[in-house]
């Protein structure tokens, strides 16, 4: 690459290759003091010049080209699409962690989930089982006092009913105990007595007989029975 110089420092060498070559001519000191002030001046100017274009080259060395820019993006392109063993081995790792991090986190859900569902089952069960207890042990309450109530009420029937049989036994036997008391004929007064049974009915009867007159007669009999019951007749006859 060629080196370009600054139009000041060329008019510098020309002077020098000048004044070098015409040593031998007779140069006027007035003049040869105004050729060396100018070049005083110009090399002044090209010092400036000089540091103004090694400024600019270190500038410009600051910036990429645009080899070295594509040739970092092809590495890091290179790089995000094969990527290293190790970095596969972390990455894998690092799901897998994930993963099991993940799945822990379902399985605990999942069993406190289980343990909460099972334990709201097993208070339901355990409460509709009370409940059924309770109604149970009331239904068994309610049936125990309804069958004492009718067994009550049968105890009292049945007692009633014995007791109808037996005032019904011992009314029959005091009939037929004052049925057969048995009375004298061909007397103004007769008197006498009468047993009688029927089933658990026993009675003892007591009559009597008058004739008033001959053709009308009055009689009367009275019995008592195991029923604490008496049983009364009266009866009056009349012939004509």
């Amino acid at each position: 690459m060629k080196k370009h110089f600054p139009l000041k420092a060329m008019t510098f060498l020309s002077i020098v290759s000048l004044s070098s070559t015409t040593l031998a001519a007779p140069i006027h000191f007035s003049t040869l003091l105004m050729d060396s002030a100018m070049t005083l001046y110009e090399l002044q100017e090209f010092g400036k010049e000089i540091k103004q274009h090694l400024a600019e080259k270190e500038q410009k060395s600051k910036f990429k080209t645009f080899d070295e820019l594509l040739l970092e993006q092809f590495k890091k392109v290179d790089k995000s699409f094969t990527p290293t063993m190790s970095e596969v081995d972390e990455n894998i790792k690092q799901s897998i962690e994930n993963n099991n991090h993940y799945i822990n986190a379902q399985l605990s859900m999942y069993s406190h989930n289980s343990e909460k569902k099972w334990l709201l089952l097993k208070r339901k069960h355990h409460k509709a089982q009370t409940d059924n207890l309770n109604q149970f042990a009331n239904l068994h309450q309610s049936i125990d006092k309804t069958q004492n109530i009718n067994n009550t009420r049968f105890t009292k029937l049945d007692k009633k009913i014995d007791k109808t049989a037996k005032q019904a036994h011992s009314g029959i036997a005091s009939v037929a105990a004052m049925s057969n008391i048995p009375y004298t004929m061909n007397t103004r007064f007769s008197a006498g007595v009468g047993l009688g049974h029927y089933h658990d009915g026993h009675a003892i009867a007591a009559g009597a007989q008058y004739q008033v007159k001959e053709n009308i007669n009055l009689r009367s009999s009275i019995s008592w029975n195991n029923s604490d019951r008496a049983v009364v007749g009266a009866g009056i006859a009349i012939g004509w």
